[in-house]
């Protein structure tokens, strides 16, 4: 056994149980207590306990190396909780809501201890770096360390027992006691809530896996549609491209040939893999922006691991399409939100003009440049969200008060969308209007105008902007998504249909590169070369069915 593995089985019992009494099992002087998140005041002797829910989550997206492993006796060897690798300076985070009751130093390493309502403590143990203080109250996710390649998580029972983190992180439900008048003592409650919760363990397991089982057949659906859509619209697509050689002018593919030139011959800065950058420092808050028909409880940035790029729960909110930010439970006890308004949008919300959803999200980026001064912004834009997300940038940039904001779209329609036009046509004739809705684009709608043009206005000065496209993206071909001002870069993942580029691999490398202010990552030749000629292609059978496919030539044929 190696002298860590030695020093990390040996100190939580050596040297953190033996200053267990005067650090985690008594807070020191003015800490607050679990017990405090749920009493309002008084002696907790004269009440008694009634049952409510806590979540509690893992600390980490690190990989668990070492499971709970309890000691045969109490200075016996074993790991009395569990043991994460993660990356150097990852994330530490708050497994549920409560209060620091420590944050310092023992026996040469770094640890945090956080006392819950229900009475048990968790510890963050072996830390690079404390980012919380005793007596500060926190909520689930919130950043309380960071690691230091690798940490430890225990969780401790009320009578100072040691218990498997398992057992809390694998159910959703706690059980939260508070006071009621004319019941039994907090202590005596507290230890039969913790009976139920390991009576029910079974049964929580059960209805995990019945939802787990259900959300992916779910998934699985929604797959089985997004396939069957691109498969109707390559169908189409390949059905007209006879047309393409008879309308393709000579000077547009000499204008292919120049860019394809470039690809070979350009020397432009980009980033080897080797290079692995850091996480940005600073306070950053995050807003995301869906595309059109997303709701409020759902989007593509689902997909995209916020936690992993470095935002804490508290950096992250979702924008309402009716102003304001979509509700989040996970936001409920953060108190720089109060004041900004709390709205659930739907479907049709989103199909307003650009212009009038431009002008609601740049008063919440106001609002938040307000409230978190000196922060900067990253606003999150997918597909027609990318659009919005420009176009508020451009309302708000320029006086000297204006938030320091930073843009990144994906798969977002600069540059116009022949396409939109000619569904939106089809959507007036009687049965055809479910073509335009197959492929996500709802006809006789606002919105449908500003897709077809594509953005009004030019980047702000000052305002960086990754524009991000899939090269073989059916939907908006990669030449759409070009952005003057903009660093546009191209990936090969994404699948057939944008809203599968989020969660690539290879558009998170992307992210961290352009958070880092490094030059996007390198290529090879031929995929530099297939950046161009791919979407090039996918483009111009756009444009040939939108010119001779409309309704009007398509009947004035069949007469």
């Amino acid at each position: 056994m190696s002298c860590s593995r030695v020093l990390r089985s040996v100190l939580p019992i050596a040297v953190v149980s033996a200053l267990a009494a005067t650090l985690l099992v008594a807070p020191p002087a003015g800490a607050s207590t679990g017990a405090d998140l749920v009493a309002s005041g008084g002696s907790p002797d004269a009440g008694a306990m009634a049952v409510d829910v806590v979540a509690y989550r893992s600390p980490t997206t690190g990989v668990l190396v070492d499971g709970f492993r309890p000691p045969t006796s109490i200075w016996g060897p074993g790991n009395r909780g569990h043991e994460y690798s993660t990356a150097e300076n990852w994330p530490v985070t708050a497994s549920a809501v409560g209060v620091v009751l420590f944050a310092g130093p023992v026996g040469g390493a770094l640890h945090v201890t956080v006392g819950h309502p229900d009475g048990l403590r968790t510890s963050y143990s072996f830390l690079a770096e404390i980012r919380v203080t005793a007596g500060e109250k926190v909520v689930v996710g919130a950043t309380v360390g960071s690691s230091s390649g690798s940490f430890h998580f225990g969780v401790r029972t009320p009578d100072g027992s040691y218990m498997d983190p398992a057992r809390l992180l694998g159910s959703a439900l706690r059980l939260i006691p508070s006071l009621v008048a004319h019941e039994d003592s907090l202590v005596g409650a507290a230890a039969r809530a913790q009976r139920r919760l390991y009576e029910r363990s079974a049964m929580a397991d059960l209805v995990d896996w019945a939802t787990a089982t259900g959300r992916w057949v779910g998934d699985r659906l929604v797959d089985g549609a997004h396939i069957g859509a691109v498969l109707a619209y390559e169908a189409a697509s390949r059905a007209a491209w006879t047309y393409v050689r008879a309308v393709v002018e000579a000077d547009d593919w000499i204008i292919v040939g120049l860019r394809v030139a470039s690809a070979v011959l350009g020397v432009a800065d980009c980033t080897p893999d080797s290079v692995r950058p850091l996480l940005p420092t600073g306070r950053r808050t995050a807003v995301t922006v869906g595309g059109l028909d997303s709701g409020s409880a759902d989007g593509a940035f689902d997909e995209l691991d916020l936690r992993g790029l470095g935002y804490a729960v508290e950096d992250v909110l979702r924008f309402s399409y009716d102003g304001g930010r979509s509700p989040d439970p996970g936001l409920e006890m953060v108190d720089w939100l109060g004041s900004i308004p709390i709205t659930v949008h739907s479907e049709e919300s989103t199909r307003r003009s650009v212009a009038d959803s431009a002008t609601l999200l740049a008063e919440l980026l106001r609002m938040v440049g307000r409230l978190r001064p000196g922060s900067v912004i990253e606003v999150y834009g997918h597909s027609l969200g990318g659009l919005v997300a420009v176009t508020a940038a451009a309302q708000v940039a320029g006086p000297a008060d204006a938030p320091d904001l930073r843009i990144l779209t994906f798969s977002s329609p600069h540059g116009g969308l022949p396409m939109a036009g000619l569904l939106d046509e089809f959507d007036d004739i009687p049965g055809m209007g479910a073509l335009s809705r197959l492929v996500g684009l709802p006809g006789g709608t606002p919105v449908v105008a500003d897709l077809v043009e594509g953005l009004g206005v030019e980047v702000p000065v000052g305002v960086p902007v990754l524009s991000l496209a899939a090269q073989a993206d059916l939907i908006v071909p990669a030449t759409r998504s070009r952005l003057q001002g903009a660093t546009t870069v191209v990936v090969s993942t994404g699948g057939l249909h944008q809203a599968g580029l989020v969660g690539t691999s290879e558009a998170r490398r992307e992210i961290e590169l352009f958070r880092a202010d490094h030059p996007p990552a390198c290529r090879p030749l031929l995929a530099r070369v297939a950046d161009v000629m791919v979407p090039e292609l996918i483009d111009e059978a756009h444009e040939v069915i939108a010119a001779n496919l409309s309704p009007g030539k398509v009947f004035d044929k069949a007469e």
